[in-house]
């Protein structure tokens, strides 16, 4: 079967289960007391049609060969090896590109001065310590290109390898989500990272000099540089973390691992100031637990210490059954890593399905725990028509947790099949379809990333974790936890633009909760990867009040 025909039946059942006309009828049959044995028949017979169909495109789709997503080849440094006879070996393809350098080609061809010459012998022979830097001009440019040296595996052989790499487009995209520059700034800094000064970016963009000048005192604002040496430093930074994979960023940050008293697995990660004041994240069943680099430095700067377990189904963590029947139940997870952390105090934030964990266990939490606070939470699903006004794909699958657990769990399997083979471009629009703040906010080249790395966190162990997370999230969950005596604060950030959860909701669960309500404008439901500025000064503000 082709990709194209993949794609239609795949497309096929998703409409025959979320069809407009089939759902509104589904509601009208869901939505009454069903005390008539016929209509109870014939919302049996509704959905086992359904899980019918969805069975039998998941085993036409199970036959099908399944395409890796391998992670795109790390653009690699300009390096050669220089051999005990001095002459050039092994260059790769971006040395031979900037320096021009080939094969056999002689050490005296590259024009070094006799110091320079005699210091690089000198450590390939092993009779200096000191290794020594090299500065090649670059062929394209003739601007200067640091390179170090480290000794080869062959004796006498240097390996020379550079210390800059060239402006790329991923640096570009860093540095406009980063620091908020324009296309036409971050092009404006690749060249000053490439070594050209503001008369030469006038003349290559042709624009005048002061133009550029004026761009560059825009970058220095925003940026909050020093001069414009600052800002290449900044620029060459940009240029070569960009280009670290993000395997080799997870190793740096390390997960760790919690084992409970019932001998379940906890994983979780800490950004921030280690001395900072406490916060206890739980996810949602979006975006992973990671938030945007420039929100962890600004963590730091905060001084908060974001600690992120992995909710039980999640990463590593192992699944909890009791959940199932008592969200509450969490509170000893949270207790175990409070008190493994050592942790005196510290606040609760819940985001989206965590946000359900969160209100639950608090009442169950000692009086360590100093506050909540509620990101795009779900209230409480009391009658599926609670979700009549939501997305279509937020719409059914809320319908088919409370309908049917099978159908439930076709499409989760069938939805995380349509990701993978559609991939990263595509994502928003499956996710989020008609939620237009959310797929906007996607257009940020990191928001899209953590949402699509998210997703290969959530379902790491398997579908459980998603289904699970629908099941509470179409449940009514507040037995106890409406108009409790609290010990805490309760607050809710509320995206005023979600279109998943509308904001008139969340102002009528806020009330019945007692909950202080804060909206977030240009918000979608996607807050604490879009708006994190909000969510961190929030949290500061009520940290020093």
């Amino acid at each position: 079967m082709t990709t194209g025909k993949t794609s239609s039946l795949i497309e096929t059942v998703y409409d025959s289960a979320l069809d407009h006309g089939s759902f509104g009828a589904l509601l009208d049959v869901a939505e009454q007391t069903l005390s008539d044995g016929t209509e109870f028949h014939r919302l049996a017979d509704m959905r086992h049609t359904i899980e019918r169909h969805v069975a039998r495109a998941e085993r036409l789709l199970c036959a099908l060969p399944c395409q890796a997503n391998d992670p795109q080849p790390e653009n690699p440094r300009a390096a050669f090896i220089l051999s005990a006879d001095g002459c050039i070996s092994e260059p790769n393809a971006l040395a031979q590109a900037l320096f021009g350098v080939r094969q056999g080609q002689p050490l005296a061809d590259l024009d070094l001065n006799p110091d320079q010459h005699r210091a690089l012998m000198e450590y390939a022979g092993g009779h200096s310590a000191h290794a020594p830097m090299l500065r090649l001009p670059r062929k394209d440019t003739g601007k200067p290109f640091l390179l170090r040296s480290e000794r080869g595996a062959a004796p006498g052989s240097l390996v020379l390898v550079a210390v800059d790499v060239p402006w790329h487009e991923k640096a570009n995209q860093a540095a406009r989500v980063l620091y908020g520059l324009t296309p036409s700034e971050a092009a404006v800094l690749g060249l000053l990272v490439e070594g050209h000064s503001p008369q030469d970016v006038s003349a290559l963009r042709n624009r005048s000099v002061e133009t550029i000048r004026q761009q560059i005192r825009a970058m220095l604002a925003k940026t909050e540089a020093a001069g414009i040496y600052d800002l290449v430093h900044i620029g060459r930074a940009l240029a070569q973390t960009s280009l670290m994979p993000q395997s080799r960023e997870r190793v740096e940050r390390t997960d760790q691992k919690l084992v409970l008293s019932d001998r379940r697995l906890l994983s979780y990660e800490e950004a921030g100031d280690c001395t900072g004041t406490a916060v206890i994240f739980l996810h949602g069943c979006l975006g992973g637990r990671r938030l945007p680099r420039q929100a962890e430095a600004a963590l730091r700067a905060l001084s908060i210490r974001w600690i992120a377990p992995a909710r039980p189904w999640h990463g590593e963590t192992s699944g909890n059954p009791s959940l199932l029947q008592d969200p509450s139940s969490y509170a000893t997870d949270i207790s175990a890593l409070a008190d493994h952390l050592g942790l005196k105090s510290f606040t609760l934030v819940g985001f989206d399905a965590g946000a359900i964990y969160a209100t639950c266990a608090a009442d169950q939490l000692d009086d360590r725990l100093r506050r909540v606070v509620l990101l795009s939470a779900p209230p409480p699903m009391r009658s599926i028509r609670d979700f009549a006004a939501a997305p279509r794909q937020q719409r059914v699958l809320a319908s088919a947790a409370r309908l049917s657990l099978p159908l439930l769990r076709y499409l989760s399997v069938l939805g995380d099949r349509k990701l993978r083979k559609e991939g990263q471009s595509a994502f928003s629009k499956t996710v989020f379809g008609a939620a237009e703040t959310d797929r906007q906010a996607c257009q940020n080249p990191e928001v899209l990333e953590l949402m699509w790395k998210g997703h290969f966190f959530h379902v790491a162990a398997g579908n459980d974790s998603f289904i699970n997370d629908c099941r509470l999230i179409a449940a009514d969950w507040t037995a106890g936890h409406e108009n409790a005596e609290r010990p805490y604060s309760l607050e809710m950030l509320h995206g005023v633009q979600n279109e998943i959860l509308p904001i008139s909701r969340a102002s009528k669960f806020a009330m019945q909760t007692g909950a202080q309500l804060i909206p977030v404008e240009g918000a979608g439901h996607i807050l604490p990867f879009s708006h994190w500025q909000v969510v961190l000064s929030h949290l500061a503000k009520s940290k020093d009040d």
